[in-house]
């Protein structure tokens, strides 16, 4: 009797583990699906986060710049709905030669004219954009939900941005 009291115990034990990893795994899943955008319109590269459940959005703007403002209000306004898809990362480019040169690589890796200054200049996934305006709007909604489910890009401009980051640490 005391054997079958006993396994009766560790059946129950392991049953009950069970479904409170399941439970947990699950939280932790939801807690990753409603975690809103991080918005770094000061951006450094030690920043950057490489999240495989997210993409990244880099914006090079300019202080001043109208529309760049426009731009980050933008993104803001939409990452209650949008945010568990992005992270956006902002570098200033008209005044911080560093930001410029980074740009300059970003647009490199993607094949781009470099030197120009036209800003914003934003990246989403892998997918570029020169100046906003507001009719461009669902475009760049879609575009963050395509990429979002390709995440093919989540390596993208690591190479970059790991030498950068030794450039800044030595």
């Amino acid at each position: 009797m005391k054997n079958k009291t006993t396994i009766f115990v560790i059946i129950i034990s392991l049953l009950l583990a069970s479904i409170i990893y399941i439970e947990m795994n699950r939280y932790r899943e939801y807690q990753s699906e409603k975690a809103e955008a991080i918005i770094l319109k000061q951006a450094a590269i030690e920043d950057i986060k490489k999240e495989s459940n997210k993409i990244n959005i880099y914006v090079f703007w300019g202080d001043g710049c109208p529309h760049c403002e426009e731009l980050f209000e933008f993104l803001e306004s939409i990452k209650s709905k949008y945010g568990k898809y992005y992270n956006v990362y902002g570098f200033e480019v008209w005044y911080e030669e560093e930001n410029r040169k980074l740009m300059d690589q970003f647009k490199e890796e993607l094949k781009e004219e470099t030197g120009s200054r036209g800003v914003p200049y934003f990246i989403v996934g892998d997918e570029s954009f020169l100046g906003y305006q507001s009719s461009m709007n669902q475009e760049i909604k879609d575009t963050i939900e395509s990429k979002y489910k390709e995440r093919k890009n989540v390596k993208q401009f690591e190479d970059i941005l790991k030498k950068k980051d030794k450039e800044i640490n030595k």
